[in-house]
């Protein structure tokens, strides 16, 4: 599917879960830091920015960073819906061998996921697949998480969340080979063919603190251990980390009608 056409699908499908009796929503901008790409042992800075908007039907739309979700379920426990997700591309990062290798360019994927809310008990499936032809590839993540009121104005959301991925997303970002080294073969890594399974498990945290009527702030934070053949790639192995930390902290502003 043309990415056009998807962005088409996707406006509509938000016009279809935004009824005029609006509930509430939020939206948040900040800064955090990341690995600079996907097995780095460098960080770099990141831009961070969320959307939400909920209804009363039970029905959202949430943007949160490069992730975009529209549940179509008009229930308040069980949501189901379209996501689209936009993978940054690797080029210039800071390790040598790395970037003497071929560009990655950013990548776009489509997909489905589920939830559910069991009294604050959070379970998600997500499901993705490459529309912009760059991996070619798709991933499976599942996560589970428990949303705690710990004071009036603190909410704590800890989770775990694993990924799986198939032959082509792990040979794009993780193998090497004649063909990815770069113009003259100038990256001196190993061959190394890296296949489907497990990529990584993880665990986040999301803390809201808001003691203002309607300004928050949210900080983040997740670990992540590539595994499996990810961990095994020289891309990682070599030059990197298996261990990848993420961080940050938003502002945020609320709406209620």
């Amino acid at each position: 599917m043309k990415f056009s056409r998807l962005v088409g699908l996707f406006l509509g499908l938000m016009l279809v879960a935004t009824p005029v009796w609006a509930l509430n929503g939020m939206v948040g901008l900040g800064a955090g830091a990341a690995p600079d790409y996907e097995g780095s042992e460098d960080t770099t800075g990141v831009p961070l920015f969320m959307f939400q908007h909920n209804y009363d039907s039970g029905r959202f739309v949430k943007l949160m960073g490069p992730n975009l979700k529209v549940n179509l379920l008009a229930d308040k426990q069980f949501s189901l819906g379209p996501v689209l997700n936009y993978r940054p591309e690797r080029d210039d990062v800071d390790n040598d061998r790395v970037d003497r290798m071929k560009k990655i360019d950013a990548a776009f994927e489509a997909g489905v996921f589920g939830g559910v809310n069991i009294d604050n008990l959070l379970f998600g499936l997500e499901l993705l697949a490459d529309v912009s032809d760059e991996h070619d590839g798709y991933l499976i993540q599942a996560n589970a998480g428990y949303r705690w009121k710990a004071m009036p104005e603190l909410t704590l959301t800890p989770g775990v969340f694993l990924t799986y991925a198939d032959d082509d997303y792990m040979d794009t970002y993780f193998g090497v080979n004649p063909g990815n080294r770069g113009s003259n073969s100038s990256s001196s890594l190993p061959n190394y063919s890296a296949d489907s399974g497990l990529k990584d498990v993880g665990i986040n945290l999301v803390a809201h603190y808001t003691p203002w009527e309607k300004w928050g702030i949210m900080g983040m934070a997740s670990y992540k251990a590539l595994l499996n053949d990810a961990k095994d790639s020289p891309i990682v192995d070599d030059e990197g980390d298996e261990k990848q930390f993420m961080m940050g902290l938003m502002v945020n502003y609320r709406w209620s009608k």
